[in-house]
């Protein structure tokens, strides 16, 4: 056993082709030969807790522990939570311990209520905590959404990987660790057709990449990578004193794809474009050309729910190119309404296409933090 576990320190760096990071370089790749910390992981820190009370790892010496870097908005994160869940009820009366840490990329998800609303429709009965503060992440010297870390049974990491993917390897980490804890797994299978339902780790060439609202995203500029709104006046007298904050935007008539562009009056947020005014008809609209058979759209809620009119091609959506949380009016106009802070799917296709999707809302109160993309068709 000491020499599997030793091999699982040799490959431990499984790297995903998708994961979400919080540099400004926002779709590198993790490094694949990282080596692991030779002594024992350790952290305080002070939550809260989800489904669980508070524990340190000391005290989960003897047994294996999955540390899971996620956080709610993450399609990535998303994707990856089934597996994390069905580990959880194979192996945790076998010694196996999964915590979800809580890392939050934006401010909404900092918010207890918020993360234990979420834990409860994604359907997560593991221990989470918080780390609104970062202090697991930087104890970790993580970099990535998702990521996770196998620790033996002395608390030391034997294992990891970042992104989606990599779910039949790392069980047999789990599995080689717990038997080297003195657990017998022999009487469970490996779940190797566990149905790997919207996961993208076949992300297509041609999909577009996570694109970001926020001045903070888009000040940041990089030679490396387009600024995300296509949009000239959003980036005109930046750090002067005739920058605006709320402005009236203009829609060129041509436009690139895999960019966003505003049309109306709207806020430049840190974190988020708002719109700035109530309208009786949907005037105001956010252009995007993009490629892919997914969209998910990170949305902020108003005090008052408000609805998203969304059109592809300038039609209303189909019910068959439709995302689980679009819904129509009688007139077939399609829909999504906002009511929490969170991803909403509004595209999923049946095929990888090109398409032209715009958004529009009459509420004051329509903030766009994100959006994210997929290659997995609908089935």
């Amino acid at each position: 056993m000491a020499q599997i576990v030793g091999n699982l320190v040799l490959i431990t760096m499984l790297v995903a082709m998708l994961a979400c990071s919080n540099n400004i370089s926002d779709n590198s790749i993790a490094n694949p030969q990282i080596a692991p910390k030779l002594l024992p992981i350790e952290f305080g820190t002070s939550g809260p807790w989800i489904n669980s009370e508070p524990f340190v790892l000391q005290e989960k010496r003897n047994e294996v522990v999955l540390i899971d870097f996620w956080t709610y908005t993450c399609i990535n994160c998303i994707r990856t939570l089934p597996h994390l869940n069905e580990w959880h009820r194979k192996y945790n009366e076998k010694g196996l311990n999964v915590l979800g840490v809580h890392s939050p990329e934006f401010e909404f998800e900092k918010i207890y209520g918020n993360v234990v609303s979420a834990a409860e429709y994604l359907g997560i009965d593991y221990p989470i905590v918080m780390d609104n503060d970062f202090n697991i992440w930087n104890t970790f010297d993580n970099r990535y959404w998702p990521s996770k870390y196998l620790l033996d049974k002395d608390g030391v990491i034997q294992f990891s990987h970042f992104g989606e993917g990599g779910y039949e390897e790392t069980e047999l980490a789990i599995r080689a660790l717990l038997e080297e804890a003195g657990f017998d797994t022999s009487d469970i299978p490996l779940e190797v057709n566990l149905h790997q339902k919207g996961d993208s780790s076949n992300i297509s060439n041609e999909q577009t990449l996570e694109l970001y609202m926020g001045t903070d995203r888009n000040y940041k500029f990089n030679f490396f990578q387009d600024t995300y709104i296509g949009n000239k006046e959003y980036y005109e007298n930046i750090r002067t004193d005739a920058w605006k904050k709320k402005d009236v935007f203009k829609s060129p008539s041509k436009k690139q794809k895999n960019r966003v562009y505003i049309e109306g009056l709207w806020s430049k947020e840190k974190e988020y474009i708002s719109h700035s005014r109530n309208t009786d008809a949907y005037i105001d609209q956010i252009f995007l050309k993009f490629s892919g058979a997914e969209v998910n759209v990170v949305l902020g809620k108003h005090k008052t729910p408000y609805k998203v009119l969304i059109t592809l091609d300038g039609f209303p959506v189909k019910k068959s190119e439709a995302g689980k949380d679009v819904y129509f009016d009688p007139s077939g106009k399609s829909f999504v309404q906002v009511d929490s802070s969170r991803m909403y799917n509004f595209v999923k296709l049946k095929k990888f296409d090109t398409r032209e999707l715009i958004l529009s809302s009459t509420s004051s109160g329509f903030s766009i933090y994100s959006f994210t993309f997929g290659s997995d068709v609908r089935e």
